[in-house]
This record gives structure tokens, C-alpha cells and sequence, in this order.
């Protein structure tokens, strides 16, 4: 999906958390593929955490503003992920793929904040936004 380019708000906050739903499979499916023994396997797990309570913040924000976002995309359920890495994966390869995937969220974070004219939601696309610096941070350089 690219980032939205009406300026209507509440879609624009549907693009993020429709980008949301698809990084919960996509960080569910990278953190099977690194070792629990490893410090990245530590990292994904604080992700999905943080991932799972941005789509919460996100429902809980359209409910605020009236909307119904699943009435117009799918749910988790409702999506088939592709099969990131059929055959295994490094962690580095699992590293830059989640790097670039948050890369991705923020660029429609951004684009969401610029359609934003309720308070309310820009203060939850900016709790996100701060989250997923972090996030990104902690994975270390993510180019490659």
C-alpha cells in the first residue's frame, strides 16, 4: 500500500492501521525465524507487544472519531501473509526486512500526521511514531 494522499483524516489513520495489521503477521512470522537465544528474538517480542497496542490505540481512536475501520479493510484474520522466507533466514536477514518494514509504517505515519486535524489523533500517531523510532533504533542499521 502507499501512504494516503487525500487529506481526509480518518482514512489517512486507516492506511496506518491497515499497515499495522500487516506488520503484526509480518514481525509474528520474522520472530519464528531467529533463535530464542538470541538478543533479536528479545527485540521482536517487545515489537509485537508495542505493534499489537498501536492497532488497539488505532481502533480505540476511530471508535472515538466514529468510524468502523474493519467495515472497510480486512482483519488479521481476514489476511494470508506471503511466506517471508521459505527456506530460513539470518537474523540479519530478519534485521533488515522488520527495519525496513518500520521504515515503511513511519513514511505513512508521516503522511497520516499532515491529514490529521483532530488533536486526539494526531497525539496517537505521535505516541506511535516516538514507539517505532525506538524500535527502529534498536535494530540497528537496517540497510543492506
Amino acid at each position: 500500500m502507499k501512504p494516503p494522499s487525500a487529506k481526509d483524516p480518518v482514512a489517512a489513520l486507516n492506511e496506518v492501521l491497515s499497515e499495522v495489521i500487516d506488520l503484526i503477521q509480518e514481525v509474528k512470522q520474522a520472530h519464528r525465524k531467529v533463535a530464542e537465544t538470541h538478543a533479536l528474538h528479545d527485540e521482536l517480542d517487545k515489537l509485537i507487544d508495542a505493534v499489537l497496542g498501536w492497532a488497539r490505540l488505532l481502533m480505540e481512536e476511530d471508535d472515538e472519531l466514529g468510524a468502523s475501520p474493519l467495515a472497510s479493510m480486512p482483519s488479521v484474520a481476514g489476511r494470508r501473509p506471503p511466506n517471508l522466507w521459505p527456506a530460513g533466514a539470518t537474523d540479519d536477514d530478519v534485521r533488515r526486512f522488520v527495519g525496513k518494514q518500520l521504515i515503511r509504517l513511519s513514511q505513512h505515519l508521516e503522511a497520516a500526521l499532515a491529514d490529521q486535524n483532530d488533536d486526539g489523533s494526531r497525539a496517537v500517531l505521535r505516541e506511535i511514531e516516538q514507539e517505532l523510532l525506538s524500535h527502529i533504533e534498536q535494530l540497528g542499521d537496517v540497510r543492506g
